[in-house]
């Protein structure tokens, strides 16, 4: 099977370039601003949530301290402690597209 391509910052910037008719400093620049904002909306403890209609959410959920088990010694059990994560929720349009 071939391998699949990975879109980078700098191809969504591309993009921007040609279909945006923007520099390419310019473009760099506002996909870094985005990505910053998905971010900061993420950490910003008034929200949790990032909403991207027609795309998805970015939600930050707490993950509880739980037990698991050490892959180099499956015998012997390790503490993982309490942490957040986030996920994505995909939103009907994006699901319909990929599964087309």
């Amino acid at each position: 099977m071939a391998e699949k391509k990975i879109i980078t910052k700098e191809d969504l910037a591309e993009q921007l370039v040609k279909e945006g008719r923007m520099l390419k400093g310019e473009a760099l620049k506002a996909v870094e601003l985005v990505f910053a904002s998905i971010a900061q909306g993420l950490v910003d403890p008034e929200f949790g949530t990032v909403k991207i209609a027609g795309f998805g959410q970015f939600v930050l959920v707490d993950r509880e301290a739980r037990t698991g088990v050490n892959p180099s010694n499956p015998d012997e059990k390790i503490d993982i402690p309490a942490s957040k994560a986030v996920k994505f929720k995909p939103s009907k349009t994006l699901k319909d597209l990929v599964n087309r």
